[in-house]
């Protein structure tokens, strides 16, 4: 049995860890481990592994013949069998444990949902590009800003020296119209390279939703929207900047307006979870109370979204409304992962949208469920 503090930070970390003796009996199993392996948390895990384990042959195999080995694998994938998702696949590192004598006390397997762990480095590779981008578009914007606002001055100057000239006069229109376009663009560009700046401090959550919801209901007074709101009392309080969640709440609920084209039903939910990836697909499942996070809904009964849109959804400049700028939803995901959280969507078309936002729990509502205050 691990050392308590050392139980603690196994028992917190998102890896699965399984702890077995010299004979292949399984002492310890942490939260994540029972969650990957989809394992009864009311059985009891302790005992032999191919009795316990024995819905997993291939994770059997792997143990059975690490005990035998003097330099056990260290790094394997194997495949797992997890209904009614099928089969999953597991990245696992196995270690033999010894005392300080050298001598063999048991062995340690670690692993980790393989795509879970290639979204993360996907992820990790997406931040990297956009920063690129964010930096390049930073410099074109600056660049283009300058003979762009001669251009639409030296029109306006143009539009006052052709009075009369109607055929002159509507050229120049149009050339201040497209200077105006590109202006927004330009700002829109700048707007997603600029830094994010947190000021953190304590908030709830149906405040800051209602406050982004009325924002909403201000630019489409004659909507048939119905909003429905659930918010769990423990997820009420976050460690957030106020100013721009309430940016990001308020572009998810437009674009939830939007996608029902002003007539629907809105569900704003609230609760403890986390954001997994599942059978191919975002789901919000159950997760260990040291690891979970306060994840908060926006549903929509709009035309849904299609594969391939989907997974351009986050890029900027990336729209399919007509004028739209295409920066909203990647500059609510860049304010989301500044505060270390995530910015997912779930989607089928015609069947609506649900975008979830992932943020970290605060440690004051972590105590008060581990006091037993939050049922």
């Amino acid at each position: 049995m691990p050392p308590p503090l050392f139980r603690q930070l196994l028992e917190s970390t998102g890896w699965g860890v399984l702890i077995l003796d010299r004979q292949g009996h399984l002492t310890f199993l942490n939260p994540a481990a029972r969650a990957l392996l989809d394992l009864d948390p009311s059985a009891p895990h302790a005992g032999p592994c191919e009795r316990v384990l024995r819905n997993h042959p291939a994770l059997v195999e792997l143990i059975l013949d690490a005990l035998e080995a003097d330099t056990p694998p260290d790094r394997v994938e194997i495949e797992l069998f997890r209904p009614p998702a099928g089969r999953q696949a597991i990245d696992a590192s196995v270690c033999h444990m010894l005392d300080p004598k050298g001598a063999r006390r048991g062995t340690a397997i670690i692993f980790k949902d393989v795509i879970r762990l290639e979204r993360d480095e996907e992820r990790e590779r997406l931040k990297d590009r956009l920063a690129a981008l964010g930096e390049m578009a930073a410099g074109l914007a600056h660049e283009i800003r300058n003979p762009l606002g001669n251009i639409g001055s030296t029109a306006m100057v143009l539009k006052r020296k052709l009075r009369g000239d109607d055929s002159g006069i509507v050229a120049l229109n149009n050339i201040i119209s497209e200077v105006r376009r590109l202006n927004t663009t330009v700002t829109h560009c700048l707007e997603y390279a600029k830094p994010v700046h947190l000021k953190l401090r304590r908030v709830e959550i149906p405040p800051l939703v209602g406050d982004a919801l009325q924002d909403v209901v201000a630019m489409w007074p004659h909507h048939q929207i119905s909003v429905v709101q659930k918010h769990e009392e423990f997820a009420g309080d976050l460690q957030a900047d106020p100013m721009q969640m309430r940016q990001v709440f308020r572009n998810l609920i437009a674009n939830a307006f939007d996608a029902m084209a002003g007539k629907g039903t809105l569900q704003i939910r609230s609760g403890l979870g986390a954001i997994e990836p599942y059978s191919g697909a975002t789901a919000v499942k159950e997760a260990p109370a040291a690891s979970r996070a306060v994840v908060i809904r926006f549903s929509d009964t709009g035309r849904g979204i299609s594969p391939e849109v989907r997974d351009l959804l986050f890029l900027p400049f990336f729209t399919t409304k007509p004028g739209g700028s295409g920066i909203g939803l990647a500059v609510a995901k860049k304010i989301v992962e500044t505060h270390r959280g995530i910015l997912a969507v779930e989607s089928e078309p015609g069947l609506g949208a649900t975008f979830l936002v992932q943020l970290p729990c605060p440690s004051w509502v972590r105590k008060r469920e581990s006091d037993g205050a939050l049922r």
